[in-house]
């Protein structure tokens, strides 16, 4: 019975927290062969300011990416 837990930047919308959760247990399923029905999903979702990555804090990939910015740049 696989528990996994996702710790990300909060900002995601509902409807994409639903299509990780799916995804995750779908991969889930197919590499380790559990049954669906015993594949757990927990996501705990943080402020971007207690979150560190490659060396820098506050970086807000989340936030950043889903703030109806249109400046057409790149997610990394």
């Amino acid at each position: 019975m696989p528990l996994i837990q996702c710790d990300l930047e909060a900002g995601l919308t509902e409807s994409k927290k639903r299509e990780l959760v799916k995804r995750i247990i779908e991969v889930t399923h197919k590499a380790i062969g559990s049954a669906y029905g015993h594949i757990n999903v927990v996501l705990r979702e943080h402020p971007s300011s207690n979150l560190g990555e490659a060396g820098e804090v506050d970086r807000c990939l989340i936030s950043n990416k889903t703030s109806g910015s249109a400046s057409g740049g790149t997610a990394p």
